[in-house]
């Protein structure tokens, strides 16, 4: 690979954030709010679901794909647990046994996303400092939460390819005062052919650190969530206040989260942009890196190549990117 062009783009559907995406991947899915007739009760329908993919083709031949987080009910110990088997609905959420982030991953996540094929399990890790970190930032300790987080590695073969495929998620149980309430966060899947899948890590880890929450959107999602949850808004500098504080504390989780999870991806590096002289992290697997000012990245190992002069990108702007300990 001679050049990787990396393009800013929005979130397609309501801007929730931008991201960098290879030039020439097809962009699938976006955040949506899930209307609660449709999916038989409100417990879904408060918070607006992620499920947002980056595909080097149609196929998915590679990809990484941020699924949405979905609450699950465990009705066991319930006066009508028996009125709510397994695999119904109660008020909106899948009724389902509580269970770690392993054994999500494994045998829920897997079977939902390949129903037809023959999963094994390659490698499981489980990772503690994720647990911390949720643990540490819990707005409501009072509930009593539990978390468990792993990362999966999965193999498969699909259409003749073989695929090695590498899962993420946090499981939250939210404590005995929900009534069984649990769900996933932060769920990410990235695949790739088995022969080829080192090579893409480093890709993956870039793109997955570049993630950069819309602050208005977050503030408007905020609200959405406390009318369609009918919480009562006390006055509007508190939501401004909250907004903010969501904002940073989900933009610091979230930037250690995907640190945490993509350990085994690539090395990082971090950069200084020449355009706005902020500290930006990125992948040391290529010798050079190019920004411009609307947040296009190239990287190559070609020592002469200059992007302002690469007639194929019709881009210019472009400025070396250094490293900041150079």
């Amino acid at each position: 690979m001679e050049k990787l062009v990396l393009e800013k783009i929005h979130e397609p559907v309501q801007k929730a954030f931008t991201i960098l995406k290879p030039q020439g991947w097809q962009v699938e899915g976006g955040i949506t709010l899930w209307d609660p007739i449709a999916s038989g009760g409100a417990a879904n329908a408060i918070e607006s679901k992620i499920d947002f993919a980056l595909k080097s083709d149609p196929g998915g031949t590679v990809q990484i794909h941020w699924m949405p987080d979905i609450y699950f009910v465990d009705m066991a110990g319930s006066m009508v647990a028996g009125m709510f088997p397994e695999g119904s609905f109660y008020n909106g959420m899948p009724v389902l046994h509580k269970m770690n982030a392993t054994t999500f991953l494994q045998n829920h996540l897997a079977p939902y996303l390949h129903p037809d094929m023959q999963v094994s399990v390659t490698d499981t890790r489980v990772l503690p400092e994720i647990e911390k970190l949720c643990y540490d930032t819990d707005m409501v300790k009072e509930m009593q939460s539990k978390y468990s987080s792993a990362v999966v590695g999965f193999s498969y073969t699909e259409n003749g390819i073989c695929y090695h495929e590498r899962a993420f998620c946090i499981i939250h149980d939210m404590g005995p005062y929900t009534a069984g309430m649990w769900k996933n966060k932060s769920t990410v899947v990235v695949r790739a052919p088995v022969a080829s899948f080192d090579q893409w890590e480093p890709l993956f880890h870039e793109i997955g650190q570049s993630v950069v929450l819309n602050p208005e959107w977050v503030r408007a999602e905020l609200i959405g969530q406390m009318q369609r949850g009918s919480t009562l808004i006390k006055t509007m500098a508190d939501v401004a206040r909250i907004g903010e504080e969501m904002q940073k504390g989900h933009a610091e989780t979230n930037a250690e989260i995907n640190h945490q999870a993509y350990l085994n991806l690539t090395d990082q590096e971090d950069y200084i942009n020449p355009h706005t002289n902020q500290v930006e992290r990125g992948t040391n697997q290529w010798d050079n890196r190019w920004v411009d000012d609307l947040g296009n990245v190239i990287y190559t190992n070609n020592q002469e190549y200059n992007p302002n002069y690469d007639l194929e990108l019709q881009m210019d702007g472009f400025r070396k990117s250094k490293a900041k300990q150079q």
